[in-house]
């Protein structure tokens, strides 16, 4: 019986992942991920054309989904503005930011190669992706409150970038250093609540 494509690149995957977490990019050698996955290097070559393209099967479907998450996040907050008000996006913070941590936890071990992807990958600019794409969307939703009659600190752009940059910072140390969904959880519950009375107090002028 002939091998199960489907099987083959599985184990090709799977194979990968811990060769990459272990000596990371520019150290993985496609000649140990094709031993590990049973295959020679040139049956590895039939699936994937080189290193970059066998990591980017790996990381870009979490990069992507994680991005989406930012944007559908925004996109409901602003729409409570006019049912809920500001309270309505203090309150439910917290639940996006589970949403997007139970993702991340069906898919461990590609989500820790993003965070901890050095600049050499291609995808090695994900810390910056993301925390530059939060900073304009709580930038467009903190307009979009204003034009609504809401009163809010005006912060620079700066300011917005260092407040992001820690509060990911915290979000992946969780991540890097926890194996277990609940037990990151516990402490993700922790710090959002932390994160988002920081904002809280941070934004709304008294």
């Amino acid at each position: 019986m002939p091998p199960d494509p489907a099987n083959t690149i599985e184990k090709i995957l799977r194979s990968a992942e811990a060769e990459f977490l272990q000596n990371g990019y520019a150290g993985a050698s496609l000649r140990k991920i094709a031993a590990a996955a049973g295959l020679t290097t040139g049956a590895l070559y039939r699936h994937y054309a080189d290193k970059e393209a066998l990591y980017r099967a790996l990381v870009e479907p979490v990069y992507h989904k994680i991005l989406d998450f930012l944007r559908e996040e925004t996109e409901l907050y602003e729409g409570l503005l006019d049912s809920g008000g500001l309270d309505a996006m203090w309150e439910d913070s917290g639940r996006g930011v589970e949403l997007v941590v139970r993702y991340i936890y069906e898919h461990l071990e590609a989500a820790r190669l993003l965070i901890s992807a050095s600049k050499q990958t291609v995808l090695g600019d994900f810390r910056e992706k993301i925390i530059g794409m939060d900073v304009d969307l709580t930038a467009r939703y903190l307009r979009a409150a204003r034009k609504r009659g809401y009163t809010l600190r005006k912060l620079s752009r700066e300011e917005l970038y260092i407040t992001t940059l820690g509060q990911y910072a915290g979000f992946f140390e969780i991540v890097l250093r926890h194996d277990e969904l609940q037990e990151a959880l516990k402490y993700v519950r922790t710090y959002s609540a932390f994160c988002t009375g920081g904002w809280k107090k941070l934004l709304e002028e008294t």
